[in-house]
């Protein structure tokens, strides 16, 4: 049970009829991320990449999503077999793992 002193914020579950789009649109500090399809990245250089990314996530401190970059990764990258490999079954990582 977590102490007094050190409060936690309570749990309130996502509603399943939540309107997104006007969530969106009526609140002030929210905005849909960015998202570029991985075929318009073939008409620019890694340099106008790096520099989108220095722009847009690093300086802006957005997300950008580029649509379809997953199937350019080898399918065991990060699969929970590699994690164990390369990163042990113990700790967080473990907890992790039993997710999939």
């Amino acid at each position: 049970m977590p102490s007094p002193s050190h409060p936690q914020a309570q749990f309130v579950p996502i509603p399943p009829d939540l309107d997104l789009s006007a969530l969106v649109e009526n609140t002030t500090n929210f905005d849909y991320v960015t998202r570029l399809p991985k075929e318009m990245l073939k008409e620019h250089s890694a340099q106008s990449l790096e520099k989108l990314v220095l722009l847009h996530v690093v300086i802006g401190g957005k997300p950008l999503v580029i649509e379809g970059w997953e199937r350019m990764l080898d399918a065991g990258l990060f699969s929970p077999t590699w994690l164990r490999e390369n990163y042990g079954t113990k700790g967080k990582l473990n907890e992790v793992i039993a997710w999939y």
